[in-house]
């Protein structure tokens, strides 16, 4: 979960690691650790060997200086280091290498501390993909389409919701989930890996085919050759009352302009007798606007949990005179914050700065959880770090307790009414957790 911090004059701050030692600033106003230089993904010439070995040493150093827990989750790092060090160098292309010292960060098993190349990272920047366009999760023991984007090649080729997947790239479908699945690197969750191996299938040069085999709901097969393609994506809020009278508010990303309209929408939502907050497939985003609309929910000061780093010490700037990420989570509390019956909605795709907001509610007894776990991914970090080379560098440096105590990295929000995906309902395009949701909010309101 990205941390956005405070702008502050970079002149100020440059090389002094007492106003900012975390850092922060200069990750946040373009990665100059170390400085940028003037190509780009597409004219970037090969790395040398020595830029590898430089590369290499920065991401493993880095970690091993500034990650949030000094233990490293257990992780022999110096062992890692060994292991993948002659892997990395020998690999044969940029990208493999990127790849390689990406699957070192994944030893930690820890979906926010990751790698990027600098193709990637540009990509990331734009909010752009290049992607097959569908998504498919294992539903009732089969690979399933969960999901299919209206602009690609999938939608034009009749790919839909609750179809299965019988051949990938001529081989069975499972056979070459296995193989996807064997090269992918360790994550926070099973369920996050999950992800990542999906990313894996759909991403690749621009323009580049994968033939598929689907099935539909009535047993009839059909083959399509599809390409990739670029594709924005726009996170985005909505919200309405339902024909039930409760009120819905689905959150896309956790970033400060879907906040505003976040608050804007609780208070058109306030006369509702119950809410629903949707944040499924909601990757995360920033700390500041999960508080801003966390805070709608409290009347009384309420603490909420607390932070942990690596020094036992707030994130802060300025000899600690501004404190970016404190110990102690807190809400004071809101004469006209919305004080009926929440339930919040999530699922595997719920990741992140979701998994705060849904299980700080949970925690504190405010809201019922209803659908899937969520992704278990919940740590954050404050920006990326420039690695030699052009590529980009994530690492964990806060990390999250509940105020019951529950650690949501590598668990995830556990629901507190479980509704299992079923096929049928993808076929159909029933949404049965929502269904659940309006039910459970009828019971908290009698």
């Amino acid at each position: 979960m990205r941390l956005f911090v405070l702008s502050i004059a970079l002149a100020v701050l440059s090389g002094c690691a007492y106003l900012d030692p975390h850092n922060m600033l200069l990750r946040q106003m373009g990665g100059v650790e170390p400085a940028r230089d003037e190509f780009s993904p597409r004219t970037r010439p090969p790395l040398t060997a020595a830029q590898r070995e430089e590369a290499f040493d920065f991401v493993w150093s880095t970690i091993n200086e500034r990650y949030y827990d000094p233990a490293l989750h257990g992780v022999d790092w110096a062992a890692a280091s060994r292991r993948y060090r002659p892997l990395a160098l020998a690999a044969k292309d940029d990208e493999a290498f990127w790849s390689m010292v990406d699957r070192m960060t994944g030893e930690l098993r820890d979906a926010h501390t990751r790698v990027e190349s600098p193709a990637s990272a540009e990509l990331r920047r734009r909010d752009e993909s290049v992607t097959l366009g569908f998504s498919f999760s294992r539903i009732q023991g089969k690979l399933a389409v969960t999901g299919v984007n209206g602009e690609s090649d999938a939608w034009w080729a009749g790919v839909r919701p609750g179809m299965l997947l019988i051949a990938i790239g001529g081989e069975p479908a499972e056979d070459a989930y296995a193989k996807l699945e064997e090269g992918t690197r360790h994550d926070s969750t099973e369920r996050s890996r999950h992800s990542r191996v999906v990313r894996r299938l759909m991403t690749g040069d621009l323009g580049s085919t994968l033939a598929f085999t689907f099935e539909r709901a009535d047993g009839t097969r059909f083959d399509a050759t599809l390409s990739r393609r670029k594709i924005t994506v726009r996170p985005s809020e909505s919200h309405r009352v339902l024909p039930s009278g409760f009120g819905y508010l689905r959150i896309g990303v956790w970033n400060f302009s879907l906040a505003a309209k976040a608050v804007d929408a609780l208070e058109e939502l306030k006369s509702t007798p119950g809410l629903i907050i949707d944040l499924r497939n909601n990757p995360g985003g920033a700390l500041p606007a999960v508080n801003r609309v966390l805070e709608r929910f409290f009347v009384k000061h309420t603490e909420l949990g607390r932070a942990t780093t690596r020094t036992g010490k707030p994130v802060s700037l300025l000899f600690g005179a501004v404190e970016i990420v404190k110990l102690k989570a807190v809400v004071e509390g809101r004469a006209d914050a919305y004080t009926k019956p929440v339930v919040v909605l999530v699922n595997a795709g719920s990741a992140s700065g979701s998994e705060l907001f849904a299980g700080t509610m949970q925690g504190a007894g405010r809201a019922k959880i209803v659908g899937q776990p969520s992704c278990g991914c919940l740590l954050g970090f404050l920006g990326y770090a420039r690695v030699p080379g052009g590529g980009e560098l994530a690492y964990s440096e806060v990390g999250f307790v509940m105020t019951n105590g529950k650690r949501i990295e590598g668990e995830g929000v556990v629901p507190d009414h479980l509704v299992s995906p079923a096929l049928i309902d993808l076929q159909q395009g029933r949404d049965r957790t929502l269904e659940e949701a309006q039910e459970v909010l009828r019971t908290l309101v009698k």
